[in-house]
């Protein structure tokens, strides 16, 4: 019997084992890397903040870097109350016209497009166009600070470090078109060429990977230090590495809130020196309405235009949430304490044009709102919706085109409900709708407001104990309309907040009921005082407003045009050059919006 035989057979099993075993663990490995960084590179670059572009990040993450760009490449649509189509909000919902009267909102905001476009859209705006806004009824429009550009360019961080000297009062203090000269030339582009103008890696560039992860391991953190400010206020502590210490899940939202918040620009009281501009020198060189120019409205130094340094009045990017303690559902009444407080420093955004009252412009509330909501309290954080899990083949990665959830039912809900996406999707608009209805209402009742306080104006313009030399005193009617002008700054406030923030009440239904109805009653109460007003002076025919939809389709601004020559461009002329951007919404927006006020369920309950 020959014994050898068995003695082989074990041997090559004992080895066809341990390759099995080692194969395995490398797949395993394998399996595991790409479950957590995705899919990488093999022709590694090293990441740095000196080189803070998507298009340089992305070449260790290409599967990363395509999911971003894909707003950049898709035809833009529009949902019901969002998308990315950036049609004109002013056409959609005229009463934002009176609603922002004296404010440049008012004459151009558009549906936002997504990460991607956040700075060339901030670029191309008319809210960034000294000449357009003074030549357009905004003649105190002095220009765009930098602060404006801490959500908008992922250049931030660099130009804070290398331009303004880690100074961060400065930073926010230089004009934005000074600021915006100084980003360097990377990725091979020519200085002042095409590229170095463009949205990949030059100064029209929006958000970025550097923005919300390390260069080193690639980690979550914060580099923003307006959000790392508010959040110490709030009771969390500084971290060096990641801005604040947070669990990696806080970090899923946090990242989030350094830029879907409130916030304003408060002044500091001080003078500070930054970077200007020759130009301000040339006495050749004129603003539309003959004034020096103070600044080259343009990305580029050209012309002999040079940096210089001069001396303004400091600003500084502050989040409003010292009232808002850490482990707290945010309330809108957080707001109205903390503006209280800082009254001194900072009384309103603007007077309002119509009513004089001293406003309040509310930005893309969305992290407090969410706070207070049933997914915040369960430890869903905003990646979990917006960047959900997918797969790519084996590979376990985080969406990167970062969208509304509805986008992928599959990947962003049904992880933890196991309803139908048609179901939740259901739910989703039966939310949303009667946000919309509640939002529309507390509009049209806040504009109605606004028209009978220009009404008493008026009327009390008209009676000598209102007047100085002949003439309506304004002083003297702000004072007898000081309580209904604080219930229009209040109302407005609590609209605005809905309005502004981009989930139509979806992130805390329960809440936006609660502001909106707030915003109505204060609405109605300011009406009612008005009445007060009259019946004690004397104005017997006074009566108030009840504006609706038709009303408010009155005051459609349609598209921005020129309405003067200005800068090469004749009148007439289209203001945006791209016939995707302020544009109209589809009818079918508009047919939807007027079947929510009234709220007509027979057609509603239908769609």
């Amino acid at each position: 019997m020959n014994k050898k035989g068995p003695l082989y057979f074990g041997i090559i099993v004992v080895i066809a084992l341990i390759g099995g075993v080692l194969w395995l663990n490398n797949d395993v490995n394998q399996k595991q890397q790409e479950s957590v960084g995705g899919i990488v590179s093999k022709n590694f670059v090293e990441m740095s903040d000196d080189n803070p572009t998507f298009d340089e990040w992305g070449k260790n993450f290409p599967d990363y870097l395509d999911m971003y760009l894909t707003v950049e490449k898709e035809k833009p649509f529009e949902t019901d109350f969002g998308g990315n189509l950036a049609y004109s909000k002013l056409i959609r919902y005229p009463q934002l016209t009176v609603l922002w009267a004296g404010y440049p909102f008012s004459i151009d905001a558009n549906e936002e497009r997504g990460h991607f476009w956040i700075q060339v859209d901030q670029m191309d705006t008319a809210r960034n166009n000294k000449d357009f806004l003074n030549a357009h009824g905004f003649a105190g429009f002095g220009g765009q600070p930098t602060a404006c550009m801490n959500c908008h360019s992922g250049w931030t961080p660099w130009l804070l470090k290398n331009v303004a000297k880690d100074d961060w009062v400065a930073f926010n203090s230089t004009k934005y078109w000074t600021m915006i000269k100084n980003v360097p030339a990377v990725n091979g582009y020519e200085e002042g060429s095409v590229e170095h103008s463009g949205p990949h890696g030059g100064k029209r560039m929006g958000v970025t990977c550097a923005d919300c992860h390390t260069p080193n391991n690639m980690s979550l953190r914060l580099t923003r230090p307006a959000a790392i400010n508010a959040l110490v206020a709030r009771g969390y502590e500084r971290d060096a590495e990641q801005g604040v210490k947070a669990t990696r899940e806080e970090m899923r939202t946090l990242v989030c809130s350094q830029c879907h918040v409130e916030y304003y620009f408060k002044p500091t009281g001080e003078k500070v020196k930054v970077m200007g501009e020759s130009i301000a020198n040339d006495t050749t060189k004129k603003w539309w309405n003959g004034t020096q120019k103070t600044y080259d409205e343009f990305d580029t130094w050209r012309d002999g235009n040079k940096p210089t340094e001069i001396e303004v009045a400091g600003i500084e990017l502050v989040f409003p949430w010292s009232e808002w303690k850490k482990g707290e559902p945010f309330r809108i009444e957080m707001f109205d304490e903390y503006y209280e407080k800082v009254r001194k420093v900072f009384d309103k955004d603007w007077a309002h044009k119509i009513s004089g009252a001293p406003m309040i412009k509310i930005q893309h509330p969305e992290s407090e709102l969410y706070s207070g909501g049933v997914h915040a309290a369960n430890g869903v954080s905003c990646a979990d919706c917006h960047m959900p899990y997918i797969r790519k083949g084996a590979k376990k990665m985080t969406q990167h085109n970062i969208t509304s959830p509805l986008a992928d039912i599959n990947a962003a809900c049904k992880t933890c409900h196991n309803q139908s996406e048609d179901y939740l999707k259901a739910q989703i608009k039966d939310i949303q709708n009667s946000t919309a209805h509640n939002l529309r209402t507390a509009e049209y009742a806040i504009v109605s407001l606004i028209t009978d306080i220009k009404t008493m104006r008026d009327s009390l313009g008209a009676l000598e104990s209102y007047q100085s030399e002949g003439k309506a005193d304004a002083k003297k009617i702000n004072e007898e309309l000081q309580e209904v002008l604080e219930l229009h700054r209040k109302a407005q406030m609590r609209a605005d907040f809905i309005g502004a923030e981009n989930s139509t009440g979806f992130h805390n239904p329960r809440e936006s009921s609660r502001m909106l109805l707030q915003a109505v009653d204060m609405a109605r109460m300011g009406q009612t005082k008005l009445v007060e007003i009259a019946n004690a002076n004397g104005i017997a025919d006074f009566k108030t407003s009840n504006l609706g939809f038709e009303d408010m389709q009155k005051l459609n601004p349609g598209e921005i045009r020129y309405k003067v020559e200005l800068n090469g461009h004749k009148e007439g002329e289209r203001y945006y050059k791209h016939d995707n951007v302020n544009g109209s919404p589809s009818n079918a927006l508009i047919e939807g919006d007027k079947n929510l006020k009234p709220y007509n369920h027979q057609v509603i309950d239908k769609q």
